[in-house]
């Protein structure tokens, strides 16, 4: 299968030309989120599990935008923020992501530092500040028992809550090595049950309706 074969993707190009992004971002958004929805793409080839999990989680993120009522402006910085919010999963050992088991504790720190890897490698780019707080907190909990920081209800940015609920929908209706896919049903009721503790519950209602109608 395409999705099997290993993908080595440059990150000097990434980078000139997320530089490139960053400078017409604002000009010019159309262009310069035709060019980041690439390397979206060339990041979802390149680090697991190569499924198009980005570009999903992208949609996802927009849907939910669109029932809140973002602005366009407001809808450029979440895609943005969807489709960088992997970035810092670049580098990590493979082997580690792939793993068929449950992470070690120094596994998982080194998953988890990803939010922040990515954060540092972006934070040069001051035309994607605003779209930072997604990539970085897009793993913080409702409740405040998530990472890096710790943050909990308002204190979390808007576009990582909904990042977040997006992401974990795609996480566990696509197949892992760890465990199989779980249905759309059984998903569903899994945001349901940590609406209010790990995800912000408006946005979970938002995303259900979404989805529920989505074929």
């Amino acid at each position: 299968m395409e999705n099997d074969k290993p993908f080595k993707i440059n990150l000097d190009e990434i980078i000139r030309t997320l530089s490139s992004v960053a400078m017409t971002l604002r000009e010019n958004p159309k262009k310069a989120l035709k060019s980041l929805r690439k390397i979206g793409k060339d990041i979802d080839r390149q680090i697991p599990y190569r499924d198009g999990h980005i570009l999903r989680v992208t949609e996802y993120s927009l849907a939910i935008a669109e029932e809140l009522g973002f602005s366009e402006e407001e809808k450029v910085v979440l895609e943005v923020a969807a489709l960088l919010h992997d970035f810092g999963k670049i580098g990590i050992d493979e082997s580690i992501l792939l793993q068929p088991r449950k992470l070690s504790e120094e596994e998982k720190e080194e998953v988890d530092m990803h939010v922040m890897r990515g954060y540092y490698m972006l934070a040069g780019f001051n035309e994607l500040i605003e779209a930072l707080g997604g990539v970085k907190h897009h793993h913080e909990h409702y409740n405040g028992s998530g990472y890096p920081e710790g943050l909990r209800r308002g204190e979390i940015p808007i576009i990582a809550r909904i990042i977040a609920v997006a992401d974990a929908y795609d996480a566990m209706t696509s197949k892992r090595p760890y465990r199989k896919a779980m249905s759309k049903e059984d998903a569903i009721r899994e945001l349901k049950a940590n609406a209010g503790t790990q995800f912000d519950p408006e946005i979970v209602r938002i995303f259900i309706k979404y989805i529920t109608k989505k074929k």
